[in-house]
């Protein structure tokens, strides 16, 4: 019976961590959600002082080794440093998740009460300013084509804005997941 012991807690534990790794997420999930909602205030803020552009990028680039070093954390404290590729991934995706839904409600309030079209508009002098219009003919786009973005820019509603967000950033977090779980697996565990 003895050899069977350690086998059976082994999985015994491994059914722990998979029903805990949905409550982990979340948490972690809302301080990413914490991360990403002052990156996007420096982004709006980047309009305004070119230092946020820099801690905009800077907080973007942190992403991901703030997701892995998470997904590393709840691998030592809930599977004692041990965790399968699969596994970390689901943890690190559902992170992005919860971080992404947290996010995007706030950008929807944001650009529903606060912004009255600033950030678009800020986008359209981008896309409209003349001296870009030689670069853009060059990578292929028309004027009649950038008059129709323009257009289609214009029409979106707040919600337009956060839904396109929110996918945009569950997009990139299953992407982003691949090497942050690819990390958390390594069996070491991290002090």
């Amino acid at each position: 019976m003895s050899s069977n012991e350690p086998k059976n807690q082994d999985s015994e534990n491994q059914v722990n961590a998979r029903s805990q790794v949905s409550a982990f997420a979340r948490v972690d999930g809302a301080k990413l959600g914490v991360l990403w909602i002052i990156s996007f205030a420096l982004f709006v803020g980047n309009f305004y002082y070119a230092i946020c552009g820099v801690l905009w990028t800077a907080t973007m680039v942190y992403t991901p080794f703030f997701v892995a070093i998470q997904t590393k954390n709840y691998a030592n404290r809930v599977c004692e440093g041990r965790i399968s590729y699969f596994h970390a991934y689901l943890h690190s995706m559902l992170t992005v998740f919860h971080a992404s839904l947290i996010l995007a409600i706030v950008q929807w309030a944001y650009f529903q009460y606060l912004d009255h079209g600033f950030v678009i508009e800020q986008y359209l002098s981008i896309l409209n300013d003349k001296e870009l219009a030689e670069s853009y003919s060059k990578m292929g786009y028309s004027k009649d084509l950038i008059t129709q973005m323009s257009e289609q820019i214009r029409k979106m509603r707040p919600i337009d804005l956060a839904i396109q967000l929110l996918w945009t950033n569950m997009v990139a977090g299953l992407i982003m997941s691949l090497t942050t779980a690819l990390y958390a697996s390594i069996n070491r565990r991290m002090k």
